[in-house]
């Protein structure tokens, strides 16, 4: 798998956006024009993620001095549960060796309509190397857990890369909780 930076003239462009469309609900999208613009600023980099020449998805990553956020991660629909998510995260981690990498996912909620779905995503996320780190935030309404490959999660680098988001709506709210029931 490579990644390759997306611009305008990229030519899977309609392939990421509607990726873009039926991976993510309504209040989480972004259109490819405006994260094609967020990566001209310096911190953002959107990748396409292709497999001999195929395209086979999409990430945005923001980095700061110590900290890689995983902002969004997208395998198509024909290429998922054949190891892409996980490979993609090999490459991001070849990609930023030196920082932390750090994803937030909807927390864990038995009663959600997608509950089966936040498990699925979790135990991907676990599997792959990432570790709870008892951090939580609140945006648009929403609850995430925040994961991170490193035992000695920053906060203080995740909190200050998320301040440079300028995205409507955007004002996290961070506190700590336990673990989930299963000690993961």
């Amino acid at each position: 798998m490579q990644a390759i930076p997306i611009t305008e003239q990229y030519p899977h462009l309609a392939d990421v956006e509607a990726l873009s469309l039926e991976a993510f609900p309504q209040a989480e999208y972004l259109s490819p024009a405006r994260m094609i613009a967020m990566a001209a600023e310096d911190g953002f980099d959107f990748w396409a993620l292709e497999d001999d020449g195929a395209f086979t998805g999409y990430m945005t990553v923001m980095t700061n001095r110590k900290t890689a956020y995983l902002f969004f991660l997208a395998v198509a629909p024909q290429q998922r549960n054949r190891g892409n998510g996980s490979k993609a995260l090999r490459l991001m981690k070849m990609l930023y060796p030196d920082l932390q990498q750090v994803v937030d996912l909807e927390r864990q909620d038995e009663h959600a309509e997608n509950s089966a779905q936040r498990r699925r995503r979790r135990q991907f996320y676990l599997s792959n190397g990432y570790r709870p780190t008892r951090q939580f935030l609140t945006y648009m309404g929403v609850d995430y857990e925040v994961l991170c490959t490193e035992d000695d999660f920053d906060a203080v680098s995740f909190r200050s890369l998320l301040k440079d988001i300028r995205i409507e709506g955007f004002h996290p709210v961070y506190f700590t909780a336990p673990v989930p029931e299963d000690g993961r």
